[in-house]
């Protein structure tokens, strides 16, 4: 597990993929950010058990421009080996040069991607039950991660189990 280089304007540009330590061992999770993509795409990882097992997704740019269009392409990672690729467009109106959010909710078998809050995809997949989230940017590819929240535990139950495991304050 590698950790995010920070630059000194307070953001992260991924590069090989960097997978966030304290998640690894979460099965339920969501995750949001707020990325903007400068060159191609900007790559994220979940349920990442390792560097060769996780489940993969990029936000691409399909045709660049003013208003460029974007695709989400998802594919699973299992023993090292890329699995098939699915990718779909992106019918939000979108503006270059611009920051999105970006939300992933991970629950149980289902995988549902958000960004400005529409929903843009879901899925269900069943090989790999916990693992962690990260981020990663091929060659050539190029974006700004400027904050990410990662949350669990957040159903009622939940909240007062973290609530409970809080160790007091002297």
């Amino acid at each position: 597990v590698q950790s995010w280089r920070i630059s000194r304007t307070g953001y992260v540009r991924p590069g090989n993929l960097a997978l966030y330590q304290p998640s690894m061992q979460m099965k339920d999770y969501r995750v949001e950010f707020l990325m903007q993509i400068e060159q191609k795409a900007v790559g994220f990882a979940y349920r990442a058990t390792d560097r060769e097992n996780y489940y993969a997704a990029k936000l691409k740019i399909a045709k660049p421009g003013p208003m460029p269009v974007l695709s989400l392409v998802r594919y699973p990672v299992v023993h090292g080996e890329e699995g098939p690729k699915v990718e779909i467009p992106i019918r939000i109106l979108l503006h270059n040069n611009t920051p999105y959010r970006v939300q992933l909710t991970v629950k149980g078998q289902g995988y549902s991607t958000s960004i400005e809050g529409q929903l843009v995809d879901f899925w269900t997949d069943s090989r790999l039950q916990t693992g962690g989230f990260g981020f990663f940017s091929d060659t050539g590819e190029s974006a700004r991660v400027y904050w990410m929240r990662l949350s669990h535990q957040n159903d009622f139950v939940g909240r007062i189990c973290a609530y409970i495991r809080q160790p007091a304050i002297p």
